[in-house]
């Protein structure tokens, strides 16, 4: 018995027959009523067309008695026409007058006989007389069978009947295949299937779509009359490379479709529908519309991308600014804060390898003269050409710092005295041939070595500094070693010294100050507080600066650390306080007052010396007397150091900015100084710094400097990295650093974008506004480092530095 798929198939194709039948008939009968025109009537009227055409020519010649044109013509006429076999015109008495081809041959009408498909003639009349005729033969039809396979409509009708006959045998088998119920999904699993929030699709073995429930309809656009028995393949989808080809049978695919000019991203699991015997019949397949999380995924790279861009340019800015931050900006070599961190490692490495390590002091000569007769602009010129020749002249390893004003100094390791000598022998000469409009500059240069009996790198600087002034007072444009210098040399004072004998603070057998351990407590500060850090490298340089000519070399250096550590007593103040930004309250000034007695604390447990502990204790001494201490020294009993670094510190704090006020002009900070001299500073010193800071245009820039711009640099890329780790504590604390730092340097639109970071931290939906925020934080500092990059002076720094990888070879602890 056959089965009821076969019934059903075997009803489709009778059903298909008749249905062919159907059109068969329809076509037959328009033929019939000429609904469909017959070929043959058409080719009959042709014929009879062309022969009048040719009747009417052969009879013009005819009246024009032109029978030799009368032969062209139809000659023509048959070459034109190729259906015609042969022509003939005779006159009415039977005589021929022109005859084309076999024509008796193919001519089979006699006299009286009517035109046939193959035979036709038309009458010739000249007047009302008939004249003559013209007789056609054309090509005979090629039998029944060949007439009947070429004749249109039999040909329309096999080709109707053949396409309709697929057609609607495809048609009605599809439809019986689905109006089966054996293959009927109920409606219980229907609407169950349609409740689920992901696309369901059931397919059968050939990937035919059986079901698909409306979430599915939705996501492809399409109705259920469209889809079901669709093979699954034919929609749109948008093939990545990698895309397995069972991917009808993977979980966890991702497949994407193309609506249009939308593309949607689908997850994919499927799995195989098996009969009761086990064996497959078909797969389910769901589809999780992940298109929104696909999206923010490619925004997310897409942020990733350019934030390591602008990572990489603000790593390559970071660089930049580490660099300038070890240079002198004029002549670009090492600052003494950089210099001393070398000279310290220098000292440990020449003592553990007992290798030699030797130092030299160069000083220009008459170059306050320079300044007076030629101006500043001049100043800067030779201090320029005379930095550029020492640097040129330094050998490999050679370590040349810009020390103050108009001196230099050079670290020479594993170099002896001997050789120290020749290297300033070779500087001097230099110099002196340096060529200047209406100027000869030439310099003084002293020189020591660690085998000549220095027990600290300050006690080496001072003996090469002690030998700069034996040179000068022998004539100057000389050099002077230690090891050249007379033995009671050693006990008498230095350049600075011998100019105010009453101000020498030099104490005897005072302990080391290793500079490492201040770099340390500076940086301890930097991270605490880089408003507060900034702040103690400003007044460090304007101290130095003031007391350079004015005290030894040994204690301008006690008195740069005393003023870079003036402040470190801030470590122990409270965030809330340390860090609002605005006027604090009066108890608020007395926790941060208590901030000076923690800072001497500090200073005592690291440095074991009195010079320096003088100087940050007393710093705040007031020179007419301190009526709330009646305890702290007045007048000259204060440290010179301190009176140098209470000036220093106040100045700056009169230009500085400050969230809650603008700072003032340098010429307003002089008035201040003079009008609070006698009472609070002393006056000497107060004119001198005042002197200092205007002939040597020494007036750092306020929060906005290298240093500042370095720690947002450094801030931002560690809150980078912290959101790469996803590390929301880490994330806060650091975006509230960077709050604090832009607020103190007054740049507002940093602040609010550190402080829109702080906020959002913890919430994980955010990580790609928090990296677009980061992107913007990124841009913005590369602009504030743009100021400090691009000057004349920074460019001529960096240039010729490759990649800053000098930066890179210098301890950097700022």
């Amino acid at each position: 018995m056959p089965s009821r798929s076969s019934s059903r198939i075997s009803v489709a194709g009778r059903m298909a027959f008749m249905l062919v039948l159907l059109c068969t008939f329809s076509l037959s009968l328009a033929s019939l009523l000429k609904i469909i025109p017959v070929p043959r009537d058409a080719e009959i009227r042709r014929k009879s067309v062309i022969s009048d055409l040719i009747a009417i020519s052969s009879s013009i010649m005819v009246q024009q008695d032109r029978p030799d044109l009368l032969q062209k013509t139809v000659t023509a006429s048959v070459k034109r026409y190729p259906e015609i076999v042969t022509a003939c015109v005779r006159r009415a008495n039977g005589e021929v007058l022109c005859q084309i081809g076999d024509h008796e041959q193919h001519w089979h009408l006699t006299s009286g006989d009517s035109s046939t498909p193959d035979n036709i003639f038309v009458p010739i009349r000249n007047g009302n007389v008939r004249w003559g005729t013209v007789e056609l033969s054309f090509q005979r039809d090629r039998g029944i069978v060949a007439t009947l396979s070429q004749h249109p409509m039999i040909l329309l009708t096999l080709f109707t009947v053949g396409l309709n006959g697929l057609f609607f045998r495809w048609y009605l088998s599809r439809a019986f295949r689905y109006l089966d119920p054996s293959r009927s999904v109920p409606m219980h699993v229907r609407s169950t299937l349609d409740t689920f929030s992901e696309g369901v699709v059931v397919l059968d073995n050939s990937r035919r779509i059986v079901l698909a429930n409306e979430k599915f309809r939705k996501q492809v656009g399409k109705t259920d009359h469209e889809l079901l028995g669709q093979n699954i393949d034919v929609l749109p989808w948008q093939d990545e490379e990698g895309t397995p080809a069972n991917r009808w049978q993977t979980n966890g695919l991702r497949l994407r479709l193309q609506q249009g000019d939308v593309q949607r991203t689908f997850l994919v699991n499927a799995s195989e529908v098996l009969s009761s015997d086990g064996q497959p019949k078909g797969t389910i397949a769901s589809f999780d519309d992940i298109t929104s999380l696909e999206r923010k995924r490619e925004e997310l790279a897409k942020t990733l991308s350019e934030l390591r861009v602008s990572r990489d340019e603000l790593t390559t800015r970071n660089k930049e600014l580490q660099y300038l931050a070890t240079r002198d900006s004029l002549t670009g070599c090492l600052n003494r804060r950089t210099f001393f961190e070398i000279f310290d490692e220098q000292w440990k490495l020449a003592h553990r390898h007992q290798h030699p390590l030797s130092c030299l002091m160069i000083d220009v000569d008459h170059f306050k003269s320079v300044n007076d007769n030629h101006g500043h602009a001049m100043g800067d010129e030779v201090l320029k050409r005379v930095a550029a020749t020492i640097q040129k002249m330094a050998r490999k390893g050679d370590v040349p710092c810009r020390y103050g004003g108009e001196e230099f100094c050079m670290l020479l390791p594993n170099t002896d005295i001997a050789g120290a000598c020749e290297v300033a022998e070779r500087i001097r000469q230099a110099i002196e041939q340096l060529e200047f409009p209406a100027l000869s500059v030439t310099a003084s240069l002293g020189g020591s070595s660690i085998s000549l009996g220095a027990n600290a790198p300050q006690e080496l600087l001072d003996q090469a500094d002690k030998c700069l002034y034996v040179a000068k007072r022998s004539g100057r444009n000389r050099v002077i070693c230690w090891d050249e210098v007379p033995g009671d040399i050693a006990d008498e004072e230095s350049t600075a010294e011998r100019a105010d004998p009453t101000q020498s603070e030099a104490v005897e057998n005072t302990a080391i100050i290793p500079y490492p351990a201040v770099t340390a407590l500076v940086s301890a500060l930097t991270y605490r507080d880089a408003e507060t850090a900034a702040h103690s490298m400003r007044v460090a340089e304007l101290a130095v600066a003031t007391a350079s000519g004015l005290v030894s070399v040994k204690d301008t250096y006690v008195i740069e650390v005393a003023a870079l550590l003036h402040d470190i007593g801030k470590i122990g103040v409270p965030d809330e306080i340390l860090l609002k930004p605005g006027p604090l309250t009066r108890k608020e000034w007395e926790t941060m007052e208590r901030h000076d007695r923690i800072g001497v604390e500090i200073v005592e447990a690291a440095f074991a010396n009195q010079q320096l502990i003088d100087i940050v204790r007393f710093h705040h001494a007031m020179y007419g007397g301190s009526p709330d201490a009646p305890g702290l020294p007045c007048g000259d009993n204060i440290p010179i150091g301190a009176r140098i670094v209470t000036i220093a510190d106040a100045y700056d704090a009169i230009v500085s900015d400050r969230v809650y006020r603008k700072g003032r002009s340098p010429e307003e900070a002089f008035q201040e100084l003079r009008r609070c001299a006698g009472r609070q500073f002393d006056p000497e010193l107060v004119e001198r710094f005042i002197g200092v800071v205007v002939s040597h245009r020494a007036i750092p820039r306020p929060f906005t400097s290298k240093q500042t711009a370095l720690q947002l640099g450094l801030q931002i890329e560690h809150l980078a990295a912290a959101i790469d780790n996803q590390d929301s504590r880490s994330i806060k604390a650091l975006a509230a650093r960077l709050e604090s730092t832009a607020a103190c340097g007054g740049i507002p639109e940093i602040e609010s974008l550190a402080a829109e970071i702080r906020q959002v931290a913890d919430d994980e939906n955010e990580l790609v506004s928090l990296l677009q925020m980061v992107g913007q934080l990124m841009g913005l500092c590369r602009s504030v480092q743009k100021i400090h990059t691009e000057t004349d002076e920074d460019k001529q720094v960096l240039r010729g530095v490759p990649g800053v990888s000098t930066a890179d070879s210098v301890a950097v602890h700022s």
